[in-house]
């Protein structure tokens, strides 16, 4: 029963959105389903060797939706047959071998007559989801089985069921459908359902109703009891269950009046590139209040069909970054037409795709503070990713960004990303990458852009970006203590890099003091070039980029 509540409280939810949300699942709408599938039967008549194979089931159904709630009537066909266990083979009766046994099965049909509630789950314009459920009435005609084998003139009932003739019994029926809509008026149905006949009772036949002659298995023999046979003398009165599934095709018709019908149509779009915006949350004000909104689909449209015609605002956002709004005027929209109107971005503006993931995994970090430095104005905001890592935000024209991430224990690479000498005529989309690194003690991490003058080892301006993550880094993490290495190529004697290359770590540690932090927290030191990356050693013939690549300053965490 709890699953029947979830699912009532999600529609109760839709219910309440619909007054925003327009669909060809319409108030007042009448739909007609017709199904065939396949029954699975339960009969607990209590009758050994005998049970009911699945088989065949026809319904119809009638149903007229108010909203989200309707009322229907259904009408089933199930037809089974019996299935007989008893065994047919070598049966003797002493030391006398009966004749083969001869098998008589009728089919059972059941016709099923409910009414009741459905609860429907709007999904989007072309499907949805119902919950269907009835009572009603069936009748229960058929099934009489007999086993009989004979012994000269003697006839021996092996295993019998006399069957049905049940009139008006009480039944209920619970049923899931799922419908899709492949034009305005016709689509598919498939789901399942189950039925249950309350009150079914075995017909008794001569006097008799069910029995069957006891056997027992003895050298390959199976040898009959008549003396013992259980014969069942008085009627049981039982249930039936049946579950089964099925598919079909479903018809739906509006049950309005012909009173006019206004829609309008929202195209969003860039204006420049002529790019068609998917995915755009579309609002539509009226006097200030949203009175609905719905996203446009894969072709960038969104649909707001049987609206009142009034004067609206038409809204739209993408990736949470609004777009230039629009309006519709009450005296534009015409009667049983779909007015048009379009929505647009900002030709001085880009849209930035960020991704942030560990670095050297494509696993992504959610919940990560992203924080977005405008380089021209020193403006700086923060946003957060979401589940998958992915951030937003609009860049403006001729314009560059250093853009790095904060969370917990883990330290950001720096990044940028520009739109100067980006041609805005054919670009909307600018994409990004942020790499991430746990801190964990002892594992050296990299840090890009601390770069010095040749011989040199004050702090040039553009690495004090790159150490102010390292300040945020330990203001976030007070108790950290970091190692702040430097390294050089092996250019030069060993004594004069070992010490360039200590001025230098001391260089940066002293940066980090005046920025609040407190020294004891911070070891610098110079490795000269005694932990080269690559085969660049002395008297060994490098390029520039592979000296470049040992010229580096890394951090690590003191393990404790």
């Amino acid at each position: 029963m709890r699953k029947y509540y979830l699912l009532l409280l999600i529609l109760l939810v839709q219910n309440f959105n619909s007054q925003f949300r327009n669909s060809l699942y319409d108030d007042n709408q009448f739909n007609i389903s017709l199904r065939g599938g396949l029954d699975f039967p339960s009969y607990d008549n209590q009758t050994k060797y005998i049970d009911y194979k699945p088989n065949l089931n026809l319904g119809i159904s009638v149903d007229y939706y108010f909203n989200w709630i309707g009322l229907g009537i259904d009408a089933d066909y199930l037809n089974n047959t019996p299935k007989s266990s008893y065994p047919t083979e070598n049966l003797y009766l002493g030391n006398t071998k009966l004749s083969d046994p001869t098998l008589s099965e009728n089919k059972i049909q059941r016709y099923f007559f409910g009414i009741g509630p459905n609860l429907r789950w709007v999904i989007n314009d072309n499907m949805g989801l119902t919950f269907k459920l009835k009572g009603g009435i069936s009748n229960i005609k058929g099934g009489e089985t007999s086993l009989a084998s004979t012994n000269g003139a003697t006839v021996y009932n092996l295993n019998s069921h006399p069957g049905y003739d049940e009139k008006n019994s009480l039944s209920g029926k619970g049923q899931l459908e799922f419908n899709w809509f492949f034009s305005e008026n016709v689509g598919l149905n498939v789901g399942g359902y189950y039925l249950q006949h309350f009150k079914a009772k075995d017909l008794v036949a001569n006097g008799n109703l069910s029995g069957y002659i006891p056997f027992t298995f003895n050298n390959n023999q199976n040898m009959i009891s008549p003396a013992n046979a259980e014969i069942r003398t008085s009627a049981l009165e039982h249930e039936i269950h049946s579950a089964g599934v099925f598919a079909g095709l479903t018809f739906r018709f509006s049950g309005k009046d012909a009173s006019p019908n206004y829609g309008l149509s929202v195209i969003a779009r860039d204006k420049e590139t002529g790019e068609l915006l998917p995915d755009t949350f579309v609002e539509l004000y009226k006097n200030g209040k949203r009175a609905y909104f719905a996203r446009t689909n894969a072709q960038g449209v969104a649909f707001f069909k049987n609206i009142k015609p009034e004067n609206y605002e038409i809204k739209g956002s993408l990736y949470n970054i609004d777009l230039i709004s629009a309006k519709a005027e009450k005296n534009e929209f015409v009667k049983n037409a779909m007015l048009k109107k379009e929505i647009s971005t900002d030709k001085e503006t880009f849209f930035v795709k960020g991704q942030v993931n560990i670095c050297n995994s494509k696993d992504p970090l959610r919940e990560v503070t992203v924080v977005i430095k405008n380089t021209q104005t020193e403006i700086v905001h923060e946003i957060k990713t979401n589940i998958e890592g992915k951030f937003y935000f609009r860049a403006d024209k001729n314009t560059t960004y250093n853009i790095y991430g904060k969370k917990g224990n883990y330290f950001s690479q720096t990044e940028t990303v520009t739109s100067k000498n980006v041609d805005r005529s054919n670009t909307l989309f600018l994409n990004l990458q942020v790499c991430m690194e746990e801190t964990t003690c002892g594992k050296p991490i990299n840090l890009k852009n601390i770069h010095y003058d040749l011989d040199k080892y004050f702090i040039r301006e553009e690495a004090k970006a790159e150490l102010n993550k390292m300040v945020q880094f330990m203001k976030d993490n007070p108790t950290v203590k970091v190692e702040l290495a430097s390294h050089t190529d092996s250019r030069a004697s060993d004594d004069y890099n070992k010490i360039l290359s200590q001025n230098r770590a001391n260089a940066a540690v002293d940066y980090l003091v005046s920025k609040g932090i407190v020294k004891s927290r911070l070891k610098p030191i110079g490795y000269g070039e005694t932990k080269l990356l690559n085969k660049c050693s002395n008297d060994v013939n490098c390029t520039e980029a592979q000296h470049q690549t040992n010229r580096r300053t890394e951090m690590k965490v003191i393990c404790p």
